[in-house]
């Protein structure tokens, strides 16, 4: 039986004359040509087969980049979320700390000036004060006690020093004129007193006025 493959590999033998060589050719491109798609034809299906297998790992890969790509999508969502909310939260406590600062720097401006004026009352009151202890009767009272104390002092002194130089001298009229300044000093005293006393109980009597005159007559 003459088979393709003979015929391919020993076309002499089975096509010994001429025209059967022409036949032999014609059917050598004809083997050729069938073994050719037969082959081809395998090819084909090795390469489906491989083309197969490959579109399944590509769908598969696909099908798992697809869910990559929509958590990543949800991830960035996420963050962006947070991101916001984070912005959103330091922006309102940026605006909350400048608010503060602000009412911060109002209060010290307020407490400043209240300082300023504290200290231009304290200095007017200072002012006053000594303006009114100058323009009082305690202030002639305590003149008067001293100068009349300086001058006790300085007699004093002088009747040391006319004893220690001058001791022919007799001081005996400085010892008279400083008795007599001690007993004004003493009834001037007891004045003070008794009108401090005086002034004191009309404070407490209910029924005197305020121009000291009794309220019953």
């Amino acid at each position: 039986m003459i088979t393709p493959l003979g015929i391919l590999l020993f076309p002499t033998c089975v096509f010994p004359h001429a025209h059967a060589r022409r036949d032999m050719e014609v059917m050598r491109s004809y083997v050729i040509s069938h073994m050719s798609e037969g082959i081809s034809r395998r090819k084909i299906e090795d390469i489906e087969k491989v083309l197969a297998v490959y579109n399944r790992k590509v769908l598969t890969l696909e099908d798992s980049l697809v869910k990559s790509c929509k958590r990543t999508v949800i991830n960035l969502e996420v963050v962006e979320n947070e991101k916001s909310k984070e912005i959103h939260h330091l922006k309102k406590k940026n605006s909350n700390l400048r608010k503060s600062c602000e009412a911060s720097e109002a209060q010290v401006k307020e407490q400043e000036e209240e300082i300023d004026n504290l200290r231009s009352a304290l200095a007017r009151a200072q002012h006053d004060a000594l303006e009114n202890y100058k323009a009082s009767s305690e202030y002639q009272q305590d003149l008067y006690a001293y100068g009349a104390e300086s001058m006790s002092v300085s007699i004093s002194l002088t009747k040391e020093w006319i004893s220690t130089e001058h001791p022919g001298i007799n001081p005996h009229g400085f010892d008279r004129f400083l008795a007599r300044r001690r007993d004004l000093e003493q009834v001037a005293e007891q004045g003070q007193a008794a009108e401090q006393d005086g002034t004191d109980d009309h404070a407490d009597d209910p029924l005197q006025g305020e121009d000291g005159t009794s309220q019953l007559d």
